[in-house]
């Protein structure tokens, strides 16, 4: 005869209990309660030992036998990724300090003061300002050379955020290849070699991003509230490094939520205290100038809210926006950004709305608006934005991936690896070379204070793409120059040729610098270049070195000098603008 199943166990019955009395609906409801709020409990203890054991005696390494190593015990892991990203930040640094902005901050750093762009970079701007006041204490360093400590700085920092990528890979996959790989494409993302090696604040923003992420997840699995807040806190302070971080402030409504959390009140009330962190830290500097209108900050930044209309009245925002946009994606990660529709799908079925699958949308989301701002379809730098969020879920399925195909997890790797690392480098290739005029001009702005210097020294003067290096050595004392600029300084065609009368009427000399370099024929600055060739109809030119010439007016027969202004527009677009220019006619 079958025993039955309870008889089949090795304990002896238990003794019945006795009969309880029925109980009333209060009790019921007090059970209730009791049995949630210990299912609560249960879960956060569970989430707390599951943590403790991940990251203390460890559950599983890359082949799921030894304990996962703590992040120094991982060494061998990163610190070869971080060697790579130093390395390729040192090979392609700056001829100088690096983009416009980077000549701005370096004036505004030795100033003291904060950006007029968007919410003031003050962080950025101010640790610039402090490690300035120390080197120029300590070492005796010159206002002049300011420029190499903020641009080595950034460039000591790449290896950084290579590290703390991996560690948030690796919290959000529990994988050491996958966090090595998620750290190796960020390490040869193109515009991350390119940023490294100036003066900016995209390398900066993605290391205390990627640190702030990791304290806040963390303190999210360990429900520990001082992690939590001490997360959204510099993920808030990122703001004031870079504004693109804000976008991540979705994550701390998402993340607990992902981790598990419930609609209880105590969750809620830590989600909404974390989100208040994060606005305080994120913009309680910005208002504090604009309110207080600190050194007549409020004016200065009224004026770039202005000039950013002029800009986008250049360059207005549309849907063929997102032909660029999608280029410069796929140049900033070109494996991750193919991998992403799979690696959500997977994610999705395995595991639902996990941590990793959350980051990865709010990255997709951090790069996909910034369609709306002009400035993403021009520089491909702003797509770096949404990597922290993305590469660690495509670096996790790429790896997958490969160790399906080829059936061992040190063969997948290495085949993951080599193809995000040659699909890196064949879109790097091409970049640098399309890129290769602008990054030139850097090299000329470190020269252009020779040109300068043979000018008087309240002169206007007309530099084309050099006139960001009219202000910067202006701003260091060598001169008191004033500029008709370019871009949304440009006064436009019809009103040129009046702004340079009336600088002439009042006295002032007004100069123009004729180097080719300087002018450009493609979009919004091919009309520059057609407006000051039209000049030379109007009024008269006296040369004063190779490439300069004074503007004189029409009556001044002293000056006979032909400056051959139409040549000017007989040089061919940059290989990047006409790339970009067939995009959008054929999107």
């Amino acid at each position: 005869m079958t025993t039955p199943p309870r008889a089949q166990t090795t304990d002896p019955p238990a003794a019945p209990s006795p009969q309880a009395p029925p109980s009333s609906n209060a009790d019921r409801d007090d059970d209730s309660n009791d049995t949630r709020a210990t299912d609560t409990n249960a879960t956060a203890e569970r989430d707390r030992s599951e943590f403790a054991r991940r990251h203390a005696d460890g559950s599983r390494d890359d082949d799921g036998d030894a304990p996962t190593p703590s992040l120094l015990g991982a060494w061998r892991w990163w610190l070869p990724v971080a060697l790579a990203a130093l390395a390729l930040a040192l090979l392609f640094v700056d001829p100088f300090a690096g983009d416009w902005d980077a000549l701005d901050y370096t004036v505004l750093a030795l100033r003291g003061e904060p950006s007029t762009m968007l919410f003031g970079r003050s962080l950025f701007i101010f640790t610039n300002h402090i490690a300035f006041r120390v080197a120029h204490a300590l070492f005796g360093l010159s206002a002049d050379d300011a420029y190499l400590l903020f641009k080595y700085t950034v460039v000591c920092e790449a290896p950084l955020a290579a590290v703390a990528l991996w560690a948030l890979a690796r919290e959000l996959t529990d994988d050491l290849r996958a966090a090595t790989l998620a750290a190796l494409m960020l390490a040869v993302s193109p515009f991350f070699v390119i940023y490294s090696g100036q003066a900016m604040t995209e390398t900066p923003s993605l290391l205390l991003l990627s640190l702030s992420l990791v304290v806040h997840l963390r303190g999210v699995r360990q429900r520990r509230a001082a992690l939590v807040l001490a997360g959204a806190a510099l993920l808030g302070l990122d703001n004031n490094v870079r504004e693109a971080a804000a976008i991540y402030g979705a994550w701390l409504v998402v993340a607990p939520f992902a981790c598990g959390w419930k609609f209880s009140r105590r969750d809620l009330f830590s989600v909404a205290a974390s989100c208040a962190v994060f606005f305080v830290c994120a913009f309680a500097p910005f208002l504090s100038f604009y309110l207080g209108d600190v050194n007549n900050y409020r004016a200065g930044w009224h004026g770039w809210v202005a000039s950013m209309r002029a800009e986008e009245a250049v360059h207005p925002v549309g849907w063929l926006n997102f032909a660029p946009l999608l280029l410069f994606f796929f140049v900033a990660a070109p494996a991750a950004l193919v991998a992403l529709p799979g690696a959500l799908r997977r994610e999705w079925r395995a595991r639902g709305f996990s941590p990793a699958f959350a980051l990865a949308c709010v990255g997709a989301a951090a790069n996909l608006s910034l369609v709306t701002h002009y400035s993403a379809v021009i520089n491909g730098r702003y797509l770096l934005t949404g990597l922290p969020g993305i590469l660690p879920l495509t670096a996790a399925y790429l790896v997958r991936r490969a160790t399906e195909r080829t059936g061992d997890a040190r063969r997948g790797f290495k085949r993951a690896a080599t193809i995000a690392t040659a699909a890196a480098l064949v879109c790097g290739s091409v970049f640098y070379a399309v890129s290769r005029h602008t990054l030139g001009a850097h090299a000329v702005t470190k020269e252009y204070l020779a040109r300068l210097q043979s000018l008087p020294p309240d002169a206007v003067v007309m530099a084309g793409g050099q006139t960001v290096s009219v202000n910067y050595y202006r701003a260091l004392g060598y001169g008191h120059w004033d500029v008709i600029g370019t871009g949304g300084g440009f006064p436009g065609a019809s009103r040129l040729a009046d702004v340079i009368d009336g600088n002439l009427r009042a006295g002032r000399r007004v100069f123009v610098d004729t180097d080719s370099r300087l002018w450009f024929n493609d979009a919004w600055r091919g009309e520059e270049t057609r407006a000051l060739v039209a000049l030379q109809t109007r009024f008269r030119f006296r040369r004063v070195s190779p490439t300069i010439y004074e503007i004189r007016p029409a009556d001044d027969t002293s000056a006979q000098d032909d400056p051959q202004l139409a040549r000017l527009l007989r040089q061919p677009p940059t290989p990047a603008r006409r790339l970009l220019g067939w995009l959008k006619s054929h999107a």
